[in-house]
């Protein structure tokens, strides 16, 4: 277990099992140890929660998933602000496992394995809801999908339990949240309905562009814009992470450098004149910016351009979808809306000046689709 400062990122312990194995009294002793730890930590029960909440869900299986996905996408939310959330429930569904899974990076699942006559006997002296409604396990899934398995009776006490969660929470060999990104575009770029001519923001970079260029894209996507920058003269390298898209530009669009994966892990083989992003900063978490920032500082010569474009946390799709943190909504796809004064702040940490900056509606409209913004150029200092 490490200390607060390298939790700045945030986390999920969820914490579950049935009705009288614990779940509580170890969920508060795991946040105060983390808070003990100097972890910026939130303690969140089930029960409290849906007291909070009003009965706004009953208790049939479908209203019981609708109300824990709203605990884990409150959860998700503060653990973005970095905090580190420690949410007792039980929960127990394959659906709601999947969800965080995909969406909350460095979450853990933790089952308190209790043996049903021993959680009986307990319930017996408390809330004695077995009386009332026996065990109910019917209600949920087996609990096949946890990452660590707790026991937490005979000889091992709530103390050592949650010595136990707290040793086992290591964000460094947790997973990262992908967000059904991968799947998303395979499917979009493999389903061809993608725009093919060039963006109205290619059309404005293209003539601020030297003659034979070395232009880096970041997310190329279908190749639209590569492929528009190669016919007017300039040696292109484009970079996506759907290697379906990659493999279909690959085939069509010969002597253009198509590349699979993220820019950070790719090998620097050349120099650029010019980096160009369109519509792909939001489409990568804070993390995965920052890195990729900084690696398109280091592919840049010196008072090479970086041409960015990306929407606006000011875009009506901003406030539409599931809600995974203050900036990030799932609608259709995950997206996470730009600030444009801390993504100035970032280009400067990258070693970017930022040369001219725009942020409006009205610049890159398709069909129905009219969206707020960000249009940056910056200089690699």
């Amino acid at each position: 277990m490490v200390a607060g400062k390298e939790f700045a990122r945030g986390g999920v312990i969820w914490i579950t099992g049935y009705s009288a194995a614990g779940k509580t009294t170890v969920g508060r002793r795991v946040e105060a140890k983390l808070r003990q730890q100097g972890v910026k930590s939130i303690f969140l029960d089930g029960d409290d929660l849906r007291s909070i909440f009003a009965g706004q869900w009953g208790f049939a299986r479908a209203d019981r998933i609708n109300l824990a996905k709203v605990y884990f996408r409150l959860s998700s939310h503060l653990a973005s602000q970095g905090f580190v959330v420690v949410i007792s429930a039980v929960a127990m569904y394959r659906e709601v496992s999947d969800w965080i899974r995909e969406n909350i990076p460095n979450a853990m699942q933790i089952l308190l394995d209790v043996p049903e006559g021993e959680r009986v006997s307990r319930d017996s002296r408390t809330k004695k809801l077995y009386d009332k409604i026996g065990s109910r396990s019917d209600l949920y899934d087996e609990p096949t999908f946890v990452d660590f398995t707790v026991k937490n009776y005979e000889d091992i006490n709530p103390e050592a339990s949650a010595d136990e969660i707290v040793r086992l929470f290591d964000p460094a060999k947790l997973r990262a949240a992908d967000f059904g990104r991968v799947a998303h575009w395979a499917a979009f770029y493999s389903s061809g309905i993608a725009p093919e001519t060039p963006s109205s923001y290619a059309k404005s970079v293209l003539p601020k562009l030297a003659s034979a260029s070395r232009v880096i894209e970041i997310g190329c996507g279908n190749g639209r814009d590569a492929s528009y920058f190669h016919r007017h003269g300039h040696l292109v390298t484009a970079i996506d992470l759907s290697e379906a898209a990659i493999e279909a530009c690959r085939r069509r669009y010969p002597g253009i450098d198509f590349v699979a994966g993220r820019l950070p892990d790719v090998p620097a083989q050349a120099v650029f004149d010019v980096a160009y992003s369109r519509f792909v900063l939001h489409a990568m978490p804070l993390h995965e910016e920052v890195t990729t920032l900084d690696a398109v500082s280091t592919r840049l010569k010196r008072l090479g351009r970086f041409y960015i474009e990306c929407r606006s946390i000011n875009d009506p799709l901003a406030r539409q979808g599931e809600v995974i943190s203050p900036t990030e909504r799932i609608a259709g796809h995950y997206r996470r809306f730009i600030i444009l004064h801390e993504l100035i702040e970032r280009l400067g940490a990258a070693g970017f000046r930022v040369v001219d900056h725009v942020e409006s509606d009205g610049l890159a409209i398709h069909k129905d689709d009219n969206p707020v913004v960000i249009r940056i150029t910056a200089e690699k200092q």
